[in-house]
């Protein structure tokens, strides 16, 4: 393991804050660049389809033990956090994870690659040696606080992390998160991950929703690029934006990712489907996050080109949600209770 923790800060210099692990490949930490062909068709002929069950959860301000002066000021000005709570609550995430038995786990508000490493050793020392996660990375922006990790079953390859473009912006820029894009093989298939934590609605919803056009941009321009190439995508994660404040596709269901031109969003882009809507176009209950008595439905997975998702449910068990009511169990740092704010989303997906 000494050897392995070696490998990834070699990695970590190279890939600015960006690693993986058990055999993953990786890409250059990029920015935005320019659209391929759209064409469609290609890459089909691989083999049989696959299925993968991806989960997806905020895990709600995920730190270590350790302080590096970056953790929110809850964090620095409590106590009583420390080794013991943060086994406590790493323990806690792991039951979680074991509960959902996902083949790609996806979290948002991980503080760093070390993290990744104990929630990975804790699943390997205490779990069915079948289902460890052998395979994962990790990315955050430079002196961010938090960043977006991925444990996988099966291998991971090619990493990249997208960053964002703000030079039209005559705003100053908020801190932002890169998308990260890899691919997950499963026999003959690979599968398009795209991971997302869009901008917060801190300051106000309307005052920030241009950076999440931003990022709604970026991710539009990305997708489109795999589905020239023919490729199975399903993006993933914390959006910050409610399903029903998407511009609606033209077909029943789906979902139109804009790009920006000249700094203002238009209404061209990419289709993408979610699993929000059932097969009557009615939302699926409950939703993932809960705020001010409302549900609502910021945790987005969408998918297109050559991934279907056959199966999803906000995962609204017992002990990360109140029961009945189904309210996550947020995680209060004064006494340690808790799981996080949000619940996790499952899929089953084939491509």
């Amino acid at each position: 393991m000494e050897n392995m923790k070696k490998i990834f800060l070699v990695l970590m210099q190279v890939i600015l804050l960006a690693f993986c692990f058990g055999g993953c490949s990786l890409g250059d930490a990029e920015g935005e660049s320019s659209n391929s062909e759209r064409r469609r068709g290609t890459g089909r002929e691989l083999g049989s389809r696959q299925k993968l069950r991806v989960a997806n959860w905020n895990v709600q301000t995920f730190f270590d033990s350790t302080t590096s002066g970056l953790e929110y000021d809850e964090f620095k000005k409590d106590g009583s956090w420390g080794q013991e709570a943060y086994t406590v609550r790493l323990e806690r995430l792991c039951q979680v994870i074991k509960a959902l038995d996902a083949d790609v786990f996806v979290m948002e508000e991980i503080e760093n690659e070390g993290v990744m490493m104990d929630i990975s050793n804790f699943l390997a020392g205490e779990w069915d040696k079948k289902k460890v996660y052998a395979y994962g990375c990790f990315a955050k922006d430079f002196g961010a606080a938090i960043g977006c990790g991925v444990l996988s079953r099966w291998p991971i390859s090619g990493l990249t992390v997208h960053g964002v473009d703000f030079r039209k912006q005559k705003s100053d820029m908020p801190r932002m998160r890169p998308l990260m894009q890899l691919s997950v093989c499963k026999g003959s298939r690979m599968l398009t991950l795209m991971v997302n934590h869009w901008k917060s609605m801190s300051g106000g919803e309307n005052a920030t929703e241009k950076w999440r056009n931003v990022q709604e941009s970026v991710l539009s321009r990305k997708v489109g690029e795999e589905l020239a190439l023919g490729k199975a995508v399903l993006c993933c994660g914390d959006f910050n934006r409610d399903i029903g404040k998407f511009k609606k596709g033209t077909d029943s269901g789906t979902i139109l990712l804009r790009e920006l031109a000249f700094g203002k969003q238009n209404d061209f882009g990419v289709e993408v489907l979610s699993p929000w809507y059932d097969f009557s176009q009615s939302l699926v209950e409950p939703g993932s996050y809960y705020f001010n008595g409302e549900w609502s439905r910021i945790d987005q997975f969408f998918y297109a080109g050559d991934a279907e998702v056959e199966y999803f449910e906000a995962a609204a068990s017992e002990p990360w949600s109140e029961g009945e009511s189904k309210i996550p169990k947020k995680y209060k740092i004064w006494n340690g209770s808790g799981f996080s704010d949000h619940l996790p989303i499952v899929c089953d997906v084939s491509f």
